[in-house]
């Protein structure tokens, strides 16, 4: 719904009700008034001058039009003289005697009407005058149809009326659209400040400046719930920080005595878990620690950066009987950001190409010019409707007993806090393609 529209529509409907109104109100009263005292409907003299012809000695004949022969066969005392400039005269039914001895003095009148010629059968008249392509003519009449309520008609027909309520709607759609665009000026700024809220720049409060003054409670409420938010923000963030930091001292005790146990399968699979708990603490902690401070971020290299985290995991990944593969550019593709947590998120996507990619999956990490690192597989993939859900936080699609459903929403926030985002589509080889894409420090 638009407000514009709305209020444009609502003003011009409720013009037309008050200039009816008015006309109802005043100028109907009005012409009935002076129907009341002309008593004939002036309308039969346009009807007259329509049916006048001339010939060549310049005399008039009559060709009654439909509309007249109906007049003069509804109303028998109907009658009219009509008069030119040049004396020319043609007169019909029972014209009264003063107007029949002088019929030139009508020439002298431009416009009136007679309430009692002393005719009972057609006391009223009326004298008008028409501008025709014979020159100017004068019509007195009577004896014809009487003007009443048709006069409302004729009030609501007028030309005046029609162009009144055509220039009001125009100049309505005209002037009010950019007033109230003004007027919601404030409105749009707000509605772009709103757009600037997120999870890294929850500190955004909405402005009050422009802002209508019916619309500020709202904005108020909004500010509000945003300072709620904050507050529930960083109490959670707090409460993971302490829960990452104290997990970090089990861990560690827990991995020491994996060390003590003797070789083989089982201790290699404890040993791969306790590192991907403890990649998890790690985690938590590195983005309580980009929350206190955004903003100090390093120039980091995603080419050397990619290939590490590469370098790191390939033991593990060719140990599962899996084979990875990195692609990167020759010279750096450098970006603004925190290279512990970004490692970090690029070693998830790799953990969660191992854990789903399925039994000897081939992985593949590269790195792009424009601040794009792609891991894909040639698993089963993530479907189109399960795309978005993947990255909620404690969410799993599948019962696996690898992670807890948190490696894919750690990696989202990391990438956000950097500016950038992340998605995932179909692999050309057929599997699941994470695609990080960060903003590149221009040269």
């Amino acid at each position: 719904m638009s407000l514009r529209r709305v209020l444009s529509r609502g003003l011009i409907a409720i013009q037309i009700v008050v200039i009816i109104s008015y006309t109802l109100l005043a100028a109907v009263p009005f012409l009935l008034a002076v129907a009341s005292q002309q008593g004939l409907d002036d309308g039969v003299v346009d009807d007259i001058v329509r049916s006048v012809q001339r010939i060549e000695d310049r005399s008039f004949y009559m060709s009654p039009t439909p509309a007249l022969a109906h007049v003069v066969e509804t109303y028998p005392n109907f009658w009219f003289i009509l008069i030119d400039a040049d004396g020319n005269v043609i007169k019909q039914g029972n014209v009264p005697t003063p107007i029949s001895l002088f019929p030139q003095n009508l020439t002298h009148v431009s416009s009136a009407n007679f309430s009692d010629f002393g005719d009972p059968r057609s006391p009223f008249a009326v004298v008008r005058t028409r501008n025709s392509s014979y020159g100017r003519l004068w019509v007195m009449t009577g004896g014809g149809p009487s003007l009443g309520f048709n006069v409302i008609t004729k009030a609501f027909g007028n030309p005046m009326f029609i162009g009144l309520m055509v220039l009001l709607s125009g100049a309505t759609m005209l002037t009010i659209p950019p007033l109230i665009r003004r007027s919601l000026a404030g409105v749009e700024q707000v509605a772009r400040e709103a757009a600037l809220v997120d999870i890294g720049q929850s500190d955004v409060r909405l402005p009050y400046d422009r802002v209508p003054t019916e619309l500020i409670p709202l904005v108020r409420a909004f500010n509000e719930a945003l300072d709620r938010l904050d507050s529930g923000i960083v109490r959670q963030r707090r409460f993971l920080a302490d829960a990452a930091h104290e997990l970090r001292t089990p861990i560690a005790i827990l991995q020491t005595r994996l060390e003590s146990l003797p070789d083989g399968p089982e201790k290699r699979q404890l040993q791969r878990d306790s590192a991907r708990l403890g990649g998890m603490a790690n985690e938590l902690l590195d983005l309580h620690r980009m929350a206190l401070s955004p903003d100090a971020f390093e120039t980091v290299d995603l080419v050397d950066l990619a290939a590490q985290v590469t370098a790191d995991l390939a033991p593990l990944a060719i140990d599962a009987g899996n084979d990875i593969e990195f692609v990167a550019p020759e010279k750096p593709v450098e970006v603004k950001g925190d290279a512990s947590a970004l490692s970090r998120a690029v070693a998830n996507l790799i953990h969660n190409a191992m854990a789903h990619g399925g039994p000897e999956v081939d992985i593949r990490v590269t790195v792009e010019e424009d601040g794009r690192i792609g891991v894909s597989d040639n698993g089963p993939g993530v479907d189109l409707e399960h795309r978005e859900e993947i990255f909620w936080p404690f969410h799993r699609l599948s019962q696996s007993p690898h992670g807890a459903g948190l490696g894919l929403s750690l990696v989202r926030d990391i990438i956000k806090r950097h500016g950038g985002k992340i998605t995932v589509t179909t692999a050309p080889q057929g599997g699941a393609l994470f695609e990080i894409s960060l903003p590149v420090i221009k040269a």
